[in-house]
């Protein structure tokens, strides 16, 4: 074994309410890491089907997906443990694990030292990131304990967002962070930008010790997986998100729309949803033609997105 594969590897969490912007900040760190670390990177989503790691697909990572729920929760923690394991013996420089949106992280520290007489090579987990989301964080926090619990476990928080809202809005985020995790550093931002110095400089693992929470949410939480083959105008689409944004956490997922030679890449929260365009080869083929939708509520839930997609996209979608 050389030198370089006895060093510690470098373990960053990115946590962070639905549609905060994790994935943009990922992005971010894979185009400043990538020609100077070898990355590793696990992506992992609530929903059953993947949509943020198959924008990843282009990028020079080793990378792996867990899916259809959260890797602190018990359903899922035995194939975490296995693949923090897996990556110990593979020739990266630094992990970044980006969990899901409704993940508590509180046990991150306590499994890494159950793990550690497994792993072929240790970590050195630098801490915890958590990005707020200025728009709904208030709304959010006081009803969810996963949300408490990951500033809670977060070394650094990142107010993003702060172009959309007042800054007494954000005065008022930043009095909620500080009760919750009064330690942490916090910087504001928008569009998930940061600069890569200040992990070096202010992130550093405080040890936080909990455990993850299973339950404590006080509505119900349903995924749905709507399929639509057709192509639909950005306007239609606006319209669609715009109809159900009192009735989910999280919309997202690929389209088609006539003009565009790539995809429309849907992705909005109950505070909005941005439409963009997204290239070809970008989408993985199990993200095309499919809308993620993560709901409050119960089971007429199907029905009411079907009805308002037919109302503002014209045909009738598959849900799932």
């Amino acid at each position: 074994m050389n030198n370089m594969e006895q060093q510690p590897i470098q373990l960053y969490l990115l946590s962070g309410f639905l549609g905060s912007g994790k994935t943009t900040l990922l992005k971010r760190l894979i185009d400043g890491y990538s020609d100077r670390r070898r990355l590793g990177l696990l992506v992992n989503e609530f929903g059953s089907v993947g949509i943020d790691g198959g924008t990843m697909k282009d990028q020079d990572v080793k990378m792996v997906e867990i899916n259809n729920g959260s890797i602190f929760c018990a359903c899922l923690k035995d194939g975490f443990m296995r693949t923090l394991k897996a990556f110990t013996e593979q020739p990266i420089d630094t992990l970044i694990i980006e969990n899901s949106g409704m993940a508590d992280p509180s046990s991150m520290n306590s499994i890494l030292e159950r793990m550690a007489p497994y792993f072929k090579r240790p970590y050195d987990y630098r801490g915890s990131i958590c990005l707020v989301d200025s728009q709904t964080f208030l709304d959010y926090v006081e009803l969810l304990m996963p949300t408490q619990n990951q500033i809670r476990s977060s070394d650094l928080i990142l107010v993003n967002k702060t172009d959309l809202v007042p800054p007494e809005q954000i005065e008022e985020i930043h009095e909620k962070i500080g009760e919750l995790n009064p330690g942490a550093f916090v910087y504001d931002t928008s569009y998930a930008e940061i600069p890569l110095e200040l992990l070096d400089s202010r992130l550093s693992n405080h040890g936080y010790q909990g455990e993850s929470s299973t339950s404590g949410i006080p509505y119900r939480m349903n995924t749905f997986v709507l399929q639509a083959k057709g192509e639909y105008e950005p306007e239609a689409l606006s319209a669609f998100c715009e109809a159900v944004q009192g009735h989910i956490w999280r919309i997202k997922g690929f389209l088609r729309s006539p003009g565009m030679e790539g995809w429309v890449h849907v992705d909005g929260t109950s505070g909005g949803t941005e439409l963009r365009e997204a290239a070809e080869e970008s989408v993985s083929p199990a993200a095309r033609h499919r809308l993620v939708v993560i709901c409050r509520g119960g089971e007429d839930l199907p029905d009411l997105l079907r009805s308002l997609w037919t109302e503002h996209c014209g045909d009738t979608p598959s849900i799932s």
